[in-house]
Order: C-alpha cells, then structure tokens, then sequence
C-alpha cells in the first residue's frame, strides 16, 4: 500500500517519489456519484436515456494517490493519480482524474484494492485481474506496465484481492494464499527471491479468511481468529517483540480472536470478534491511536470503540466504520484526512462530523473516503 511521505521510509522511496510527483494538488472533499467517463459510451445513447440511473457504489478501495470503487452493476471506476496506469482506463497522464472513470473490461468485479500506483480487482469467477504499474511484478506480468487490466495467472479461485505498496496477495478458496510482486522484506512469503512475476504460495499460512497487504507486510485471519503477519517489521507492523523482516508467517501475541485486518504503511489494526479494534506498529503520528507516538509491537486496544464494523489502515492514519454508520479517525491530518476541520492531528480517535451515515471506509496516503447508504462516495483530505 505506498509509500510517500513520512518516518522510516524504505531504501526506495526516494526512487519512487521521483516516479510520482504529482505538479497539482486535487482537493477530494467532493460527492462522487459515478459520473463515468468512457470513451465508448455514445451521445446518442445518452441521449435515449437523458436521466439513467446512477450505479450505486458497494466497495472501495484506497491507493496512496487513487481511488476505486465496485459499483452495483460490476463495473469498476476509479479517479486520482494516473501516472502509471493505476485508473485502468487505457491511459497514463501525470495529471490527476478528477472524475471517475471507467476500467476498461471489468463488468464482475466483487473485490478491489489499490496498491501504490497498480490496482487489483477480484472478480466474480475468482480470477482476478490487475493494472498500473508493473516494475516489481505487482501485475504478475512480463509488461513494464499496462493501463488496462491483464489477468493474473494460475489465481482461479480466488475470494479476495489485496494490493501492498508493490505486492499483491490473493485468498483462496482453500483458505491459502498467493502473493507477487515486490519481496525486499520477504512480504510475498513464499520465496527468496527479490521480486516474482508469478504468484507463489505463502508457506505457513492456511485457513485464512481475511486478508491485507500493506507498505511492505502482509497480514491474513484464521479461521479461528488468529492474525498471522509476514515481511517488514521495522516498526512492529508484525506484532512480534523482535523488529526483524521475516518470510515465514507468524502470529500476533497476546491478540483477542479477530474478524478482519487491516495493513498500513508501517502498521497494522484488526477489527477483533467483541467489536473492538487493536492495532500494533508504527506511532509516529499517532496512528495506533493509542494516546502516544510511541511504536508498539503488542496489540493496543483503541479506547473508546466498542462497536467497530471495519477499520482502514492509510499511511499514517486510520479510520474506523462503526456499527451505526459513524467513522470516526485518528493520527495525521496534514491534509485534513481525518476530516475533523482543523489540520491537527489526534492521538486518540476523533468523530467525522458532518456526513451522513456511511456503509464502507477506505483510508488513502493523505486522505479518507467513504460510501454513503445512498451509494455514493465522499471524500476528504487531499492528493499531492
């Protein structure tokens, strides 16, 4: 999941951020309701149909600079940075989209998720298919990059897709899973090697449920509520008391039986089974939301949320979907990602104020994003 800004970065981020600058600076604080743009759709058969039904948004999936969203109709869109093809509309430009448009070829999809500049989807018959960039085999393709959606191959059962910084992992429907890309810190689990074109298998990891590939970890549940984590630990992201990479799967200590996980940047949370979240790693600016800026190895319990739906882990902030349809948010708000008014961080989470209740929450670099019950996507913070 991407790497821009912030402590601790990776030997390569200084290539990567001269990949990416981005001249313009997109404020996101817009109501998105699927306004697609698609150079195949015809005046005319607008024109019959002057007020269609908009397609209702079911999913979202942050990158560090873009965002996707399923729509009820299967059909995927996405908006922000497109430098390297990460919209999938059959184009590469360095100005951001405003607008959402339309990926190319995708009428099925029931998973997204946005890596640092490629995107992967799920769809319905379990294949799945990505696009972007391609320089660390994130596709699992020989292209060096692709605009439009190329199918990953031998992933024919999949249930779900995750998209890392430069990795992508996939579930199975035996509960095991594949993972390419990017391997500098062992995230792909399944092999020596520095980078893989070709999915290979998490070695340890079986009867997983949920999944989540985050800067450069990636992180599963078990059947039985484990969270099992593997690659870089180099602020605790991996919940084990050592700070050291590893490719081999290992449990998070001391964690309450989990339902889902979410990787950051340089930390993980976990929605656990009573409703409550934990999270565990980096601090710096108060992403754990634990009352401190001080990295955690162990699970913190966040205080306050009894009643959590899901939790989404950006670069450096996270934000929760409570049972109501409240999100509430915390740690960096250099952008106004937590969308509290005030660019001022918080230590501790901070309610959203004035949206609507919402369905799903998808926590980007420097922004936030969510589906209303109405269908559309508001957002907040900004790209740059």
């Amino acid at each position: 999941m991407k790497l821009l800004s912030g402590p601790k970065k990776t030997s390569y981020a200084a290539d990567r951020c001269s990949r990416l600058t981005v001249t313009t600076a997109t404020a996101l604080a817009l109501i998105l309701t699927a306004t697609i743009n698609s150079p195949g759709r015809s005046s005319k058969a607008r024109d019959e149909n002057p007020h269609p039904k908009a397609p209702r948004f079911i999913s979202l999936a942050a990158g560090s600079h873009h965002v996707c969203g399923i729509l009820s109709s299967g059909q995927v869109t996405c908006w922000g940075s497109n430098i390297m093809g990460q919209l999938g509309n059959g184009v590469q430009v360095d100005a951001p989209t405003e607008t959402p448009v339309e990926v190319i070829g995708i009428a099925s999809a029931t998973v997204v998720a946005g890596g640092d500049v490629h995107t992967c989807a799920r769809l319905r018959d379990g294949t799945v298919q990505c696009w972007g960039s391609n320089r660390f085999g994130q596709l699992a393709s020989d292209l060096p990059s692709s605009a439009e959606p190329v199918p990953v191959p031998e992933i024919t059962h999949a249930t779900y897709v995750a998209s890392g910084s430069f990795h992508s992992c996939a579930l199975i429907v035996s509960g095991r899973v594949y993972c390419w890309g990017f391997n500098k810190s062992g995230q792909l689990g399944g092999t020596s090697e520095p980078q893989s074109e070709v999915p290979v298998e998490v070695r340890g990891v079986d009867h997983a449920v949920a999944l989540s590939a985050g800067g450069s970890h990636s992180c599963t549940v078990t059947t039985n509520g484990a969270v099992q984590c593997w690659g870089g630990n180099f602020s605790g992201e991996l919940g084990i008391a050592v700070k050291d990479t590893t490719s081999r799967p290992v449990t998070v200590a001391g964690l309450p039986p989990a339902r889902s996980v979410a990787a950051g940047e340089n930390h993980t949370c976990a929605v656990l089974r009573n409703g409550q979240i934990a999270c565990w790693g980096g601090n710096a600016t108060g992403q754990l939301g634990s009352g401190s800026t001080t990295d955690s190895a162990k699970p913190v319990l966040i205080d306050g949320i009894a009643h959590a739906a899901s939790v989404s882990a950006g670069h450096f902030h996270t934000c929760a979907l409570l049972k109501g349809g409240q999100v509430v948010c915390w740690g960096s708000n250099t952008n106004g990602e937590l969308g509290t008014g005030p660019k001022t961080g918080s230590l501790k989470p901070l309610t959203v104020t004035g949206i609507p209740p919402a369905m799903a929450v998808a926590a980007g670099d420097r922004f936030t994003c969510v589906i209303l019950r109405n269908g559309t996507v508001k957002c907040w913070g900004g790209i740059q």
